[in-house]
Order: C-alpha cells, then structure tokens, then sequence
C-alpha cells in the first residue's frame, strides 16, 4: 500500500561516503526508507565534496538549484552555511566535538552545530540521552542494525572484541592495558567490511565499549544482534540502548573492567535476552520515524 500522506521530493545527503557509525545510520536508514517507500520522489547524492569541505559548500548553490522544493536530510551537522532550507532534518547524534576536540574544531563545531539547529526545520538524534544536550527539541529516532552473522555466536571466541574508530574519547587504551595484563587476545574492527565485522563479532568472547561519551553505542547493539556479552561504559546513552543487559562500569575504574572481564571471560551467559533486545531496533523502523518526521516538515 503507497503511504497515506505524500512528501515532496527528499534529497538524502551522502556525498561522504564515511565508514563510522554516522556513515552506517546514513547509509542503512537510507536503503531501509528506499525499499520501503518506492513510490516516494528520492535523491541520493553520493557523489561530491566531502564533509565539512569548502567544495561541498559551493556545490551546494547548484545542488539547491536542480532541486527546487525539495526536503533535504543531513546526516551529520555539514550542512549550507547559506540558504539552508527550512524543509529539511538535521540528524545531531552528539555534542562531542564541543569538547573533546582542539581549540580550533571546537570553534567551528561550535558555530556550525549552532547554524545546523537554528535552521533545521526539524532535528533528529539516536537516544533519548543525546537528545537531553541539545538546546531546541530533537526527535529520537533509534538507530538498528542488519549485519548478517555468519554463524550463531556460541561464547567459543577466543578473543575480546572493541569496534570504531580510535578516536581518545574511545578510551582504547584501557582495553589494550586489561587484555595485556590478563593475558587475553585482543581484536579491533575499524575500516572493515560489513562481512569482517559481522565474522568478528560472531567469534568475540566478548565486546568491550570503553568510551567516555557517546551519542547511541552501535557496537552494543550490534554486538546483542550477534548474542555475544558486552562490557561498557556507564554513561547514559549506552544506559539506555543496552536495557540493562550490558556489565556497565566507570570508565576509569580499571580494576573495575578487570574484574568484568574476567567475570564474563569465566562465564559470558545466554545469548537469548541479547538477541531478543537487539531484535527491538531495526533500521525499517528508523526509516518509518525519519518519514513521518519529514511529513511534518514537508506540510
């Protein structure tokens, strides 16, 4: 059945074709919101300057020409530093940049999340807990997940598993100190194909999310979606995705992690209650939430 409501013609953004968990929410949401609406009028832009880049700037001039009218969807804050249009969503996933960052990138992010929230015509962000820092009210729109593992993750692995990009505020450091100390292998996934990172969280013993701050937490979920356990920071985005089924410790409590990990090295548990939570975010769901906000932007 074609959606009750139309919307003007949506222009998806893309034109990073970035492998973080910004990349992935982009470019899964948008293949979810293709497949199930056809009938709707989509640009994809995947070909242009990249984020944050004087050449997507003055792309933009032509880009806004050629589609006249249309509601525009940013997955990240790089959006025009002039005639943004009012029909549009801005997906803010974190304030991180504002200060985890150098002086420099601090002033622009700063200034350029400012332009983002004042001029979106709505905002969008993963959890409840980001949505909380943000100065103008934004729709939560929970991210999912659609790797296909290769097999059932049996708690066999040998190895402890981290995901994303090393980045400080990750806090990596911690997990290369504990699996050195204790003895343990230790595997990173960054820059990898959805094939790799689906094989090496079905192999993991455990995944471990060290990060001092986060805007969702992908890997917890993606880690639940493959059944294996998680160790994780106690902070409120990850509180929040992972309903109580994740160890959470202080970041900083070393001998806290140590503990947990060999607590959940001994003994990882069911992966049933994982897999039945990481089955509540799907990236359909995503696209549906992302449409009806574009039907109230569009009116």
């Amino acid at each position: 059945m074609p959606p009750s409501t139309p919307v003007p013609h949506v222009v998806f953004d893309l034109r990073d074709p970035s492998q973080t968990g910004i990349g992935r929410v982009a470019r899964e949401t948008v293949r979810a919101y293709t497949s199930l609406f056809p009938e709707d009028a989509v640009t994809v832009l995947r070909e242009g300057g990249r984020r944050y880049s004087l050449r997507a700037q003055r792309e933009w001039f032509q880009l806004r020409r050629t589609h006249q009218g249309a509601t525009w969807v940013w997955f990240h804050w790089d959006v025009p530093w002039v005639g943004m249009p009012f029909r549009s969503v801005v997906y803010v996933h974190d304030l991180i940049h504002l200060h985890r960052a150098g002086f420099v990138k601090r002033t622009v992010a700063r200034r350029w999340i400012g332009h983002a929230l004042r001029h979106a015509g709505a905002v969008a962000t993963g959890t409840h807990a980001a949505a909380s820092l943000l100065p103008r009210q934004a729709t939560v729109i929970p991210h999912g997940v659609n790797l296909t593992f290769p097999h059932p993750w049996t708690g066999d692995g040998a190895y402890l598993l981290t995901v994303g990009e090393p980045r400080p505020y990750k806090n990596f450091a911690l997990v290369e100190t504990l699996a050195r100390q204790l003895g343990l292998p230790w595997k990173h996934a960054w820059r990898v194909s959805d094939a790799e990172l689906a094989t090496l969280y079905a192999g993991a013993r455990a995944v471990l999310v060290p990060s001092r701050e986060e805007g969702f937490g992908l890997p917890v979920l993606e880690a639940f979606a493959a059944g294996a356990p998680v160790v994780a920071s106690d902070i409120p985005p990850i509180r929040e995705v992972s309903g109580g089924l994740a160890t959470l410790l202080d970041p900083d409590d070393h001998e806290g992690w140590r503990r947990a990990i060999t607590a959940v090295w001994a003994s990882p548990g069911s992966a049933a209650p994982r897999l039945a939570r990481a089955a509540q975010f799907t990236w359909e769901s995503s696209a549906r939430q992302l449409r009806a906000l574009l039907v109230s932007v569009s009116a």
